[in-house]
């Protein structure tokens, strides 16, 4: 027969399961400052669900309290599920506190008596759960005539599986009292009075009923602890035996990822334990310690003496890997993230200047991934790329902030000849625009320009427009007029007007988007 096993409300079964004293005393789990579940002792004096702890406190001297999260509620029903399953192979969880075996009268009533929980024998799923309802802790209960027992079951006991006190009260306004006279209504006229509700209760009244279960299935776990010689309290020893399991807990995924980790501390005095959930996937070591380092808080064993460390991932499933276009830089940037793992501050990359720059220090710089001390950027691995190339546009602004670099070629060809003056860097390219005027150049300058330009073009200013100055030095008439405030004379053209051209002693800067030259 199937045989389903009431064990809610969990938490106060799991309280009452760790200390037995509990059972005789009034007893509450909270949440959030409210009451969730109360005992019948507890009931006794008036605490219902939903009411304040302060409230609840104020009417019983002496109430017992548990709070259990939601992890440890997980795994200890989890637990639950691994013990009955060595009874019988055929275990299903109906939900959390409930589960439906294939059992014998006298195993499902030695299993009431052990668990001391509520137990009933049916035929199918729905009427074994309906008797477990309506039979005492520690007791089973058979039932061999489904319809007789509907018949004379009453009402109130489809609150256990779905029906609201609200709809109760309007059942009993019609005058309904047993399941039986549910059953006498159609599948419509349920649904249709009970709203949501009604499909919830409508298998339990109508069907259809189930009579197979399906084998247990255990959720595959991978596990690795640490026993020690000595009990040990200081961190300085759990922290090591920690990364030491965590560690071979990601060799033993070897390429799987899990949510849940669980950590076991056995303690002299008994075993704490405590779950997390983990929002990433545990796949490498240095998240897998994380986790630990919160369960082991969670478990308030830190400062206890613990004898042995056991942390466990539950349900290790493989990741879904998608090929990409390009598989060497795939694996290059694997090895790269495993590079990282054990040495944060070897890598180096490139960060890009000036890629146009002819001077080889100015194109860009090595820096590492990770700053001193270890600590990795807020840039993801995966983030840190080459940058591209700035676009046209994005130089353009960019030269109006930073001003153009002259090379050294320029730099030597634009020295004075005939003058011992200093050189002055001249003005680049992307500065033109907000330039002062250029200051008048020195006569000296004009005249080695010009001898310059007679030696290669054959050109040369007639004496009837050349003047002499203190020094012997030829200078055009036209400077001295205008030094001296006279109207200047038409100046000769040296050369014929060219669209795009440069003598070689004129200054030149390397623009931003292309290597063209061009007079400044």
């Amino acid at each position: 027969m199937i045989a389903a096993l009431c064990f809610d409300p969990l938490p106060l079964f799991l309280a009452v399961r760790a200390d037995p004293q509990l059972a005789r005393t009034p007893l509450v789990s909270v949440e959030e400052q409210r009451v969730t579940h109360a005992n019948a002792a507890a009931k006794r004096h008036g605490i219902t669900p939903g009411m304040r702890l302060d409230g609840a406190r104020m009417r019983v001297e002496g109430l017992q309290v548990v709070s259990y999260p939601e992890p440890d509620l997980q795994h200890a029903w989890e637990e639950l599920l691994r013990e009955l399953s060595g009874h019988t192979p055929w275990v299903e969880s109906r939900s959390r506190g409930r589960a439906l075996a294939r059992l014998e009268p006298d195993e499902a009533e030695a299993l009431a008596v052990a668990y001391g929980v509520r137990v009933g024998l049916a035929p199918d799923c729905e009427t074994a759960e309906l008797a477990a309802l309506s039979t005492r802790p520690g007791t089973a209960r058979r039932v061999d005539d489904v319809q007789g027992f509907l018949a004379r079951l009453p009402l109130r006991f489809l609150r256990g599986v779905g029906l609201s006190d609200g709809n109760l009260t309007r059942l009993t306004w019609l005058g309904l009292g047993t399941v039986g006279h549910l059953a006498a209504w159609t599948q419509t006229q349920v649904t249709s009075y009970l709203g949501e509700e009604g499909d919830a209760v409508l298998r339990y009244v109508h069907g259809p009923r189930r009579t197979a279960l399906r084998p247990f299935e255990q959720a595959p776990t991978v596990s690795r602890s640490l026993a020690f010689t000595e009990p040990v309290v200081e961190p300085a020893q759990i922290l090591p035996a920690i990364e030491r399991l965590a560690h071979d807990l990601a060799k033993e995924l070897s390429g799987r990822a899990a949510r849940r980790l669980t950590l076991t501390a056995s303690l002299p005095g008994g075993t704490r334990r405590a779950s997390r959930l983990s929002k990433r996937p545990l796949t490498q070591a240095r998240h897998i310690r994380q986790q630990a380092l919160f369960a082991l808080h969670d478990s308030r064993a830190q400062g206890q003496p613990i004898e042995r460390i056991t942390l466990e991932v539950t349900a290790p499933e493989p990741l879904g890997v998608q090929e990409g276009l390009w598989p060497r830089r795939e694996r290059r940037q694997r090895a790269l993230e495993a590079t990282l793992e054990r040495f944060p501050t070897a890598p180096r990359r490139l960060e890009w200047e000036d890629p146009n720059a002819q001077a080889t220090d100015r194109v860009g710089r090595w820096e590492g991934y990770a700053r001193e001390g270890g600590a990795y950027d807020a840039a993801s691995v995966a983030e840190r790329g080459v940058p591209a190339l700035a676009t046209r546009g994005r130089r353009r602004r960019a030269a109006k902030d930073e001003r153009a670099t002259v090379p050294e070629a320029a730099l030597a060809a634009s020295v004075p000849l005939f003058e011992d003056q200093p050189y002055e860097p001249a003005t680049g390219v992307a500065d033109v625009a907000h330039a002062q005027p250029a200051p008048e150049p020195a006569p000296g300058t004009v005249a080695a320009a010009m001898y310059v330009d007679a030696l290669f073009t054959g050109a040369f200013t007639p004496a009837a427009e050349m003047t002499h100055d203190d020094e012997g030095l030829g200078v055009p008439a036209h400077l001295v007029a205008s030094q001296a405030g006279q109207p200047e004379p038409a100046q000769r053209r040296l050369f014929a007007p060219r669209r795009r051209g440069q003598r070689y002693t004129e200054e030149y800067s390397l623009e931003d988007d292309d290597y063209g030259l061009e007079a400044a």
